[in-house]
């Protein structure tokens, strides 16, 4: 028993030490794609499920971070604010924006919170971004050249139809954005669209980038995530890179926040650095 109790309370203590260290510190993750059309290597930064939250005074130290990867395009992939965001939260979000426009042109696409937001407020909330020079993709796409390449990216807050959300995917964006001879990536705030819709057998992207799981929260060995956002409980797409019906290459961030009241243990928040090279 005293045995049992001391592997329980050095679980619980590494736990502990881990939320506190996740709460604080950031990560990269390093993916590389092959696409297409390109001309030369894309590096693109994204980041996901900031929800309000700050690192460092003004984010200096999620600033710091970004501008040393160097990227050319930067991607906010949902999820930055809460639902319930204060008017002092969305300013600290919208100089986020406008700091990170130093280092590379920022794309911006919805997640949920901001959906449930504009639900509640208005969708003035785009014309803000929008004003501090940022891309906002709204289930539309854009056409444009990063890097010496002709590029379109597309954005979406994504929603699974089984759930009766009220915001409807716009599936002729989807079908139209790889209709092209150039690269194209979809910002899809919800995974569970590109896994689970059975729509997906009409997309052609190149590459879906996604965050909302948080990685799964908690993270154990051999286990992986243990609660996700819609997919609840063990999810089973909560982290990583995926290749879906073997031809849609999807990245799953897990994101820069905790989960409501759940902290992050054994899983750092993470920017993604993602390299597009020429096949």
């Amino acid at each position: 028993m005293i045995i049992i109790a001391s592997i329980i309370a050095l679980c619980a203590i590494l736990m502990s030490v881990s939320a506190v260290v996740c709460s604080q510190s950031l990560k990269v993750t390093d993916y590389s794609i092959s696409a297409e059309g390109l001309n030369s290597e894309l590096k693109i930064v994204c980041i996901s499920d900031l929800h309000s939250k700050e690192y460092g005074n003004a984010n200096e130290k999620l600033l710091s971070l970004i501008a040393e990867q160097k990227p050319d395009a930067i991607f906010a992939n949902g999820d930055m604010i809460n639902r319930d965001a204060t008017e002092a939260e969305i300013q600290q979000f919208l100089d986020l924006l406008t700091a990170l426009i130093k280092t590379a042109p920022v794309f911006y696409s919805t997640g949920n919170h901001e959906v449930d937001y504009m639900a509640e407020h208005g969708d003035a909330l785009l014309d803000r971004i929008a004003e501090t020079g940022a891309t906002v993709l709204y289930d539309n796409y854009v056409e444009t050249e990063i890097a010496g390449n002709t590029i379109r990216i597309g954005g979406t807050s994504g929603h699974y139809r089984d759930l009766n959300w009220e915001e409807q995917l716009d599936y002729a964006m989807q079908e139209e954005i790889g209709n092209t001879d150039i690269p194209a990536v979809v910002m899809m705030h919800m995974p569970e669209n590109v896994v689970m819709d059975c729509a997906r057998e009409n997309w052609n992207a190149d590459l879906y980038i996604s965050g909302h799981t948080h990685g799964g929260v908690m993270r154990l060995p051999l286990v992986g995530g243990i609660v996700a956002p819609t997919q609840g409980l063990f999810p089973k797409y909560d982290y990583g890179q995926y290749l879906i019906d073997g031809r849609l290459n999807l990245i799953i961030s897990s994101g820069l926040a905790g989960y409501n009241w759940i902290p992050r243990v054994f899983n750092k928040p993470e920017i993604c650095v993602i390299s597009l090279s020429p096949t």
